[in-house]
């Protein structure tokens, strides 16, 4: 009954247990021991080796009295591994079951084995890889006593099974790791400032708060609820929304204003915060690092969003810009027809934005029409008979 395979099911709580390794990795250890027993070994390693030097850069064993040898393997024999070698040369998906390729003449020869494998008591292995961050790779190895059995075709389709899980369970904490010193850093800075500052990610939780924030949540008539910053009240709380969903989406800087139960006007500025990351990996670092100041009371009210006064404060250029938006334009064909840059465009959008009061552009065209503008090269009736970029002329 020993050498039956152990039921295939038996996996399935251990894929659980890889999974929680990626939020928890003192679980790791406990996962190894797992695998161990599953595939009745005496012990399991897992290593991370660079691939262009060879060289060994970490090393976790499932058993606490084997962690000599591990430090053991990292420093010397990690070098020497036959194992790694045989690995390296095939492609990721195919599995070593030693005995299949290392004779006993072989070991005989070999000094990883004589000086390594055997004084620790072991003979058998059985070891898959995957790739782990770029210029690197994970090799996972259980073994077995020179009295034990070779590893059976069932083990070494169990490792083949698994080897895809513990890759995605890597790949999952190495981003985890990643945004955890984003927020670190982004932080660090927050905290050298007095004004309350709040740290979200791309789907507006929020990450952190300096000590400002917190005790500016009852006055700014704000709360935490589930994880969210939650306005009382609701006309606020949509432009909240709205504010951030545009600074995810475009990378720009947003701005919205706000009045406090106290009667005070604020300005939250929401600044894309993003940090330097590996090529394809921006969507799960995107975070909004959002600013509150208190808005100084003026001796002139501002003047109303949508108004004459409200569109005087803008420059010619914001005008024109103001008006090419308002023709239903996109930044690219404001920036041609202006011959300016797109993110030329882009800032002016941003300060029309602040200028006139609104949080977004959708806002600020649904207040404004051409009409209350001066003249632009947007408004003629030359520039309306024209193809928009994009369009297609019919005929």
């Amino acid at each position: 009954m020993k050498n039956l395979a152990p039921n295939p099911e038996g996996l399935l709580p251990l894929v659980g247990q890889i999974y929680d390794s990626a939020t928890d990795p003192a679980r790791l250890p406990g996962v190894l021991r797992l695998f161990n027993e599953f595939v009745r070994g005496t012990t399991t390693q897992l290593f991370i080796r660079d691939i262009g030097t060879g060289a060994i850069l970490a090393s976790q064993v499932g058993d606490a009295a084997q962690e000599a040898m591990g430090r053991h393997y990292v420093s010397h024999w990690g070098a020497f591994d036959p194992r790694v070698k045989w690995l390296a040369s095939r492609p990721a998906n195919k599995v070593l079951r030693c005995h299949e390729q290392f004779d006993d003449a072989f070991v005989a020869g070999s000094s990883f084995y004589q000086d390594f494998m055997v004084p620790h008591g072991l003979r058998w292995s059985l070891a898959g890889r995957y790739p782990g961050e770029p210029g690197t790779e994970t090799v996972i190895v259980n073994m077995r006593p020179a009295g034990a059995r070779p590893y059976e075709p069932w083990a070494a389709n169990a490792l083949l099974e698994l080897l895809p899980h513990f890759e995605r369970s890597g790949a999952i904490a190495a981003k985890l790791e990643r945004q955890a010193a984003a927020v670190q850093s982004a932080m660090a800075m927050m905290k050298s400032l007095p004004t309350p500052c709040l740290l979200t990610d791309h789907v507006g939780r929020c990450l952190e708060g300096n000590e400002a924030f917190s005790l500016a949540l009852e006055p700014l008539a704000m709360r935490l609820a589930t994880g969210r910053v939650r306005f009382v009240r609701p006309d606020v709380q949509a432009r909240w929304e709205s504010a951030l969903f545009e600074a995810h989406t475009t990378a720009l800087p947003a701005t919205m204003v706000f009045t406090d139960a106290g009667g005070r006007q604020w300005k939250a500025r929401l600044l894309p915060w993003q940090p330097a990351v590996e090529a394809g990996d921006n969507a799960d670092t995107k975070m909004i690092v959002a600013l509150f100041s208190e808005v100084p009371a003026q001796a002139h009210p501002m003047p109303q969003p949508g108004s004459m006064a409200a569109t005087a404060r803008l420059t010619r250029a914001e005008v024109e810009v103001l008006a090419g938006l308002l023709k239903g334009l996109p930044a690219k064909a404001i920036a041609a027809r202006r011959s300016a840059s797109v993110n030329t465009v882009r800032t002016q959008i941003v300060s029309i934005l602040e200028k006139t009061g609104y949080s977004s552009q959708k806002e600020l065209m649904a207040s404004f029409s051409v009409s209350m503008l001066p003249d632009s090269a947007f408004a003629s009736s030359a520039f309306d008979s024209q193809p928009r970029i994009g369009e297609t002329v019919s005929r």
